[in-house]
Order: C-alpha cells, then structure tokens, then sequence
C-alpha cells in the first residue's frame, strides 16, 4: 500500500502526472532496482554522489558498488547490506520513475525525505504492513484526525485499500478526498453498516469504468458478468464490509451489522451526514469509493 500512498503524494506535489504513475506501474513490474536508489533511501548516498559514480561508470568498467567504496561514500559492508535488502514496492516505483525520465535522482531523494517526514514514518514502518503504519498513512493522506469518527473512518478506509489491492489491481493511485453532502451517480451501489456506529457506504464509477472494475473482481473463472455487474460491486463492498465489521467486533467489541446492496443508476443521491468521496485511478480508469460515519 505504500507504493500507491507514495505516488498519490507524488501526484499532490506536482511532481508526476497521473499518466506518469500509470506507465511507472506497469513498467516497474520489470524493473530492476539499482544500488544507487537503494543507497539514497538509507541516507548513505547524496543524489550528487550517486550521479558521480554513474558519470564514472561510463569510462571505468566497474560494478556501481565497488566504485562507490572506492570514491569513499560507502563502505563494503554497507554495499553487501543494501544488496541482501528485499526491494520495497515504493522504491521500486521510485526507481521505474527515476527510470523514465519523470524524476532525477535529486527529486527522488527530496521525495522520499519529504515522503517520511510528512507522513512520520520510519524505513521500518515502509519494509512492513503494520496496521499501525498503514492506518497513520491513511490518517495523515486524508487529513481524517479531525473527523467525526476518525478512528472508525480510518479503520475503514485502510481495509478498503487492503482489499483493493487483493481483489482488484495494486496498480492505482488515491487522490485527495473531497468531502460532499450529495451525489450524482451514473452507477452506484450503497451498502449501510449499522449497530455501534452507523455509516453509508458506496462504490461509483462511469459505466465502462464500472463495468471494469466488476470484472476484475469476479476474475476469469466467472465467466461473462454481463448484466451481473451490479452483482458484483456489491459482492466486493460487501466483502469489504464484512471484514471490517469482523475486525471492529474483535478490536473493540462493536456489534455491526449490513443491510442488503442497494444498486442506484442516473440519479443524485444525498447523506446525511459529511461524506468522503475518494478517488481512485486505475489503469481502466476513475472509481469512486464513498463513506458517511453518521
């Protein structure tokens, strides 16, 4: 997850497209991470240094660590423990962009400080996927420390993206929220939690787009899902919906439970209590994903 916070904070700062991130995602399913990027995400490498071996490469047939040892910014036991380190997904978009051209290394390495400092993450809350570090990502990305229910919104939204990337695609960028009253919806499906606390939940999406989306989650095995596709989103909101009700019952007690799917189409629906509308890009297009603690 923190490979699509990392590039909707790159999308905030004007610092890549949308296009750009889209190819950056499909490209770096090939990339290779370099031990230049590596280096400059532990703070063992400046930017300049790392251009400065790689200006050096072109006239000395040397690997890129043992020129860095030898110019003095590493030594051999730092370059063997960069080299054991698993490559993250954020570093590896970050390698893919600096690839294509969207950022040098000067601008990755502002990002990638800027990217822990705003965010208050340590390297070892981005080598994991502790639920404490991916609910302080979520919190800070959509400012929702101050919301009514921020603890339940929070909890909420971070399961909605852990099932996305499991059901969906893990190539997406979030884009800020915008909190609204009513909607217009071309095609929607609202589900409500009530119990404990109440909330409103929905996807919403244009028609192909919407369609898309259904597809990815029933897979290949179901065959055509024309027709069935509001079905289907609701399938996936209801999963979604489920588990986190699960996981409030087990984390705090709280009795949840679900109405039926209700699927609306062409027309504007209204909450209320404050809604947030999140957006997410995937490579087929915008979906929207919508909750109302109320």
């Amino acid at each position: 997850m923190f490979a699509q916070f990392f590039g909707g904070y790159l999308l905030n700062k004007k610092l890549v497209t949308s296009d750009d991130l889209t190819q950056a995602f499909e490209d770096k399913k090939h990339t290779r991470m370099r031990l230049g990027v590596l280096a400059i995400n532990a703070g063992l490498m400046t930017a300049d240094q790392v251009e400065h071996v790689n200006i050096t490469q072109q006239s000395v047939d040397k690997r890129f660590g043992d020129l860095a040892v030898e110019l003095g910014y590493v030594t051999d036991d730092q370059v063997e423990k960069l080299l054991s380190q698993q490559p993250t997904e954020y570093l590896l978009l970050g390698q893919t962009l600096v690839n294509n051209g969207v950022l040098t290394n000067a601008q990755f390495e502002q990002a990638i400080k800027d990217y822990k400092t705003d965010n208050e993450l340590t390297d070892s809350d981005l080598e994991g996927s502790k639920n404490e570090s991916l609910s302080k990502l979520v919190t800070e990305f959509y400012h929702l420390e101050e919301a009514v229910n921020a603890r339940m919104l929070t909890d909420y939204v971070t399961m909605m993206f852990k099932n996305i990337i499991r059901f969906i695609d893990g190539d997406f960028t979030p884009l800020e929220a915008m909190v609204i009253r009513e909607f217009d919806a071309e095609n929607l499906i609202e589900q409500r939690i009530t119990g404990t606390y109440d909330a409103v939940t929905c996807i919403t999406a244009d028609k192909d787009v919407y369609f898309e989306f259904a597809k990815r989650f029933a897979g290949e095995t179901f065959g055509d899902i024309t027709g069935f596709e509001n079905e289907t989103v609701g399938e996936f909101l209801n999963v979604v919906n489920g588990l986190f009700a699960v996981n409030q019952s087990n984390e705090g007690g709280a009795e949840l439970t679900m109405t039926p799917q209700k699927a609306i189409t062409g027309s504007k629906i209204t909450f209320e209590k404050p809604a947030y509308c999140i957006p997410v890009v995937f490579s087929f297009g915008e979906v929207d994903f919508i909750v109302s603690a109320e």
